[in-house]
């Protein structure tokens, strides 16, 4: 009998979480993470928290409380979670207005994660040349972080504020 050898996990490596932060770009939403974070949260009694973070810096609209921004984005998670998340695994939602990398170490410091999974996008053949490997999100998450960073490079993606329709079509919110 001919039996497939499992491809490597990165569960052989010791790398597993029971609380795994990972933060999501709602308009690049990386499909490949989820698969990622499936294999590294182990089920029944594992737990994800997708956060998104608005950023302030680059958004003009100001965002003040749980507005029409902050339900469509929890409501966009829910859905990408429940889409992509193994149903064995916790699922929770959170979002934050801010600076990104402030607000992913605020959550995973108030969540008291184990492992923050930080999706990245191959950069450039010009930022390459540079030496520019990782965004600033990333770098400053390597360098202050107080639980383990796992940066992965991911090849595809979809923007969730296109993709999913709008649940609520009185929500004028644009993304």
């Amino acid at each position: 009998m001919n039996s497939q050898t499992p491809g490597p996990s990165l569960a052989r490596f010791g790398m597993k979480a029971e609380r795994l932060l990972l933060p999501i770009d709602l308009a690049k939403c990386p499909p490949e993470a989820f698969l990622l974070a499936n294999d590294l949260v182990p089920p029944f009694k594992g737990e994800i928290v997708l956060l998104y973070v608005i950023d302030r810096q680059t958004n003009s609209v100001t965002f003040r409380g749980r507005g029409p921004a902050f339900r469509r984005a929890e409501s966009l998670l829910e859905r990408v979670g429940s889409e992509y998340v193994r149903p064995t695994v916790e699922v929770s939602v959170r979002v934050r207005v801010g600076i990104p990398h402030e607000e992913i170490l605020a959550e995973a410091t108030t969540s008291d994660v184990d492992l923050i999974l930080m999706p990245t996008f191959t950069p450039s053949i010009w930022s390459r040349w540079f030496g520019v490997r990782c965004g600033d999100t990333a770098r400053n998450l390597i360098s202050e972080a107080a639980c383990r960073v796992l940066v992965a490079d991911m090849r595809t993606h979809f923007n969730c504020f296109r993709r999913l329709p709008r649940d609520n079509p009185e929500d004028r919110w644009a993304a």
